[in-house]
């Protein structure tokens, strides 16, 4: 009776202990995170409203509709900015992606951005994970909306963050290609 007293202790003990600790999702997720964090990416858990709201998920049990908002996770790198940022046209842009997986400008793009970042965009977000929702660019911040579900394609993410600072933001003038 001691020894079934004891066992029954232990377990009250070491249950509560185990359900702290992360499932092997969770550390994955640790892990992708860690990754984009040594490469100088800002990773952030927000919210958005889903590009596509009008989906039977966004309907209660009553009928009426719910926000259409999708929790994420945000992959951020700031754009190195030139000298005379202040002086140049602000440009912010967004990508969407809708249900059939195509994707879309979210609005008209400002003339000064730069055509070929647009035509490398349009080029490459098909190529991005299945669960990238929607990419955006505000305040020289690139930013990847995503739900991070396998392992390893953070690495595609992080790659799209880089090459797209490296691409000029702003449709060089006459003044800045005469030479």
């Amino acid at each position: 009776m001691v020894y079934v007293l004891i066992g029954i202790i232990l377990i009250a003990i070491i249950v509560p202990i185990i359900s702290v600790l992360p499932s092997a999702r969770q550390k994955e997720r640790m892990q992708m995170r860690m990754i984009a964090r040594e490469a100088g990416v800002s990773v952030e858990l927000t919210s958005i409203d889903d590009p596509n709201p009008k989906q039977d998920k966004y309907i209660g049990y009553t009928g009426k509709r719910i926000p259409a908002v999708l929790k994420v996770v945000a992959y951020r790198l700031q754009r190195k900015r030139q000298n005379d940022w202040r002086h140049l046209p602000k440009v912010s842009w967004c990508l969407f992606k809708d249900l059939d997986n195509n994707w879309h400008w979210k609005s008209d793009l400002n003339e000064a951005m730069s055509k070929q970042l647009t035509e490398w965009l349009e080029d490459v977000a098909p190529d991005l994970p299945a669960d990238v929702v929607q990419i955006e660019e505000d305040s020289y911040n690139i930013c990847v909306y995503w739900h991070e579900s396998t392992q390893g394609d953070e690495q595609a993410v992080l790659d799209f963050l880089k090459h797209s600072t490296e691409l000029s933001l702003i449709e060089p003038g006459p003044a800045d290609t005469a030479w």
